[in-house]
């Protein structure tokens, strides 16, 4: 496996073409390599260590998969003195099933199926022709490279490149090392050699150009540590946050990888759950060829900012990109909800004397992603926050020009006239209208009608950050605070308006809602989006509010993310 890697990166397409298979197989077979460095005691504690040190410093996707296999291996085989062929076989078996079970969405074509395709073909053969383990170790790698020469009849995706699944052949490579240690009588390969590639012929081409997946930019790794893990929960959370994702391990220690937008939020989740260790995030847009050609642009694709606030589970199902605007509490950067969440963000502005600050994305950002896009998709609609408040939609226009010349593919840019749920609500009027069958155009159109329908309301529970930052000075402030005065705000033309005053919380709570409610009554269906700055609480009590009157209406809860929280 490690002296192949190079090649494995190559003709590495699936689930994404970012070129690392080979390097995260050899990542994790060192890994298992130092581990086992100290001898063991028996075969369970041989088992045991095999295991973990494949778990902790697994790699990537398939480095995940290849550690979950090692831990059914070990439990396959247990405890006892010696192993004989049938119990292997059945310990194949049953290591080829955990490896599965780790994934939320496993794919056929893949290293799963030549794992599952190897333990079925000894299972069936082995009491008949496989008596010892030499034996056993040929039928296997023959069965294995058969269904490895399948992979691309199984996987539209390998089909298209004209190659052969990389995960799949490093575990054919895996298997190879397995049967030549034995040839050679056990002979221990000094580490050195594991690097010469030279005498290793390789066994198909590199990839054509193939239609790339940018669905979700960050791949994120962390090894978790608890009592009482439940890997098959965390499966179905970590869905609702991206895709390729794997859990492996035990209920003790666990190896996480997700493809992600948000993996600040995605280690968050695990922190909840108990310590995190050796985390990894790693920009996969940075490994995409730029050279690589759609050989089919289909459909529309639809991109918002990080100011929208729509629940981060809708966006993930949808595949609507956000791109994020910057944070900074004084020298210190973040990208909004990449590396730092509402949670986070809030519990360190409680802490400021300061308010931070925000800048938008650069055209530059909107570049990369569109070009991305415009591989895959015929057309792109792109809905960004209040022009009347920042320059993120011009940065948008600015870089549909230049991508829409350079590609042909039309970019329509869409002003929201909102923020926050205003503008979360037209994203979504034209997320509904793709889902529909309209074409780019159309879509941009319903989201430009859409934005003129959109009413919003603020309650705001303290005047504390309007004197942090200057709309009210400090005498009034206090003033604001003796008589318990609340503002309530809104927007009109695009920017933030006083829309009332009210005394108390309570009747700030009643106010946004009879507000809403009463614009709400020209909809047959309207839909609330409910967004809040760490009051959960608070947001559901406002959601109940309008569900009693509203029952037919669609109620969306969302966090306020921070660039807007800084506002």
């Amino acid at each position: 496996m490690i002296a192949h890697r190079e090649h494995l990166n190559e003709i590495n397409v699936f689930p994404v073409p970012d070129r690392d298979t080979g390097t995260n197989l050899a990542v994790t077979m060192r890994a298992v390599l130092a581990g086992l460095k100290s001898p063991s005691t028996s075969l369970d504690a041989l088992g045991t260590r095999l295991a973990a040190s494949a778990l902790e410093g697994a790699q990537g996707n398939s480095g995940v998969i290849l550690a979950q296999y090692f831990q059914g291996l070990r439990e396959g085989i247990g405890d006892g003195v010696h192993v004989t062929v049938d119990r292997f076989v059945a310990a194949m078996k049953h290591a080829a099933s955990r490896a599965r079970e780790a994934l939320a969405q496993p794919r056929e074509g893949t290293i799963l199926t030549v794992m599952s395709d190897v333990a079925e073909h000894l299972a069936a053969t082995c009491r008949e022709r496989a008596h010892d383990f030499r034996t056993l170790l040929d039928e296997g790698l023959q069965a294995a490279r058969r269904s490895l020469a399948e992979t691309p009849h199984r996987l539209a995706v390998l089909r298209q490149a004209g190659v052969v699944d990389a995960g799949a052949l490093g575990f054919v490579h895996f298997l190879e090392g397995i049967r030549d240690h034995l040839a050679r009588g056990g002979e221990q390969v000094e580490e050195t050699a594991l690097d010469d590639v030279g005498a290793l012929p390789l066994s198909s081409a590199a990839p054509a150009d193939i239609t790339e997946s940018v669905d979700f930019r960050y791949c994120t790794e962390a090894v978790l540590r608890s009592s009482n893990l439940d890997r098959v929960a965390l499966l179905e959370e970590l869905s609702l946050l991206g895709d390729s994702v794997v859990v492996a391990g035990t209920d003790e220690l666990l190896h996480v990888h997700v493809h992600t937008n948000v993996p600040a939020l995605v280690l968050e989740l695990l922190a909840d759950r108990g310590r995190v260790d050796s985390t990894k995030t790693d920009d996969m847009w940075k490994t995409l060829s730029p050279s690589a050609v759609a050989l089919e642009r289909v459909g529309s694709a639809l991109v918002t900012d990080s100011v929208c606030d729509l629940p981060v589970e809708y966006t993930t199902e949808r595949r609507i990109q956000v791109v994020p605007l910057r944070v900074a509490f004084g020298d210190e950067p973040f990208l909004d909800g990449v590396n730092i969440t509402s949670r986070q963000f809030y519990q360190r502005l409680a802490a400021e004397t300061k308010l931070p600050t925000t800048s938008q994305p650069s055209p530059a950002d909107f570049e990369t992603l569109y070009r991305l896009l415009s591989r895959r998709f015929a057309s792109i609609v792109s809905v960004h926050l209040s022009s009347g408040v920042s320059g993120t939609a011009d940065s948008a226009r600015r870089a549909a020009t230049q991508v829409s010349e350079e590609t042909g593919v039309p970019i329509e840019v869409v002003d929201s006239r909102s923020a926050s749920a205003g503008e979360a609500c037209v994203v979504w009027a034209a997320s509904r209208a793709m889902e529909c069958g309209l074409g780019g155009a159309d879509a941009a159109g319903v989201a430009r009608k859409a934005a003129e329908g959109v009413s919003v309301y603020v309650y705001v529970p303290t005047v504390r950050y309007f004197v942090l930052g200057g709309r009210l000075t400090p005498l009034q402030g206090r003033i604001a605070r003796w008589l318990h005065l609340l503002p309530i705000l809104t927007v009109r033309e695009g920017r933030v308006a006083a829309a009332g005053k009210v005394l108390g919380q309570r009747a700030a709570k009643r106010s946004v809602v009879r507000r809403a409610l009463r614009d709400a009554r020209r909809f047959e269906q309207p839909l609330f989006i409910v967004s809040h700055s760490e009051a959960a609480a608070l947001a559901e009590f406002l959601a109940q509010a309008v569900r009693t009157k509203r029952p037919e209406a669609q109620v969306l809860l969302a966090h306020a993310g921070p660039a807007l929280g800084s506002h």
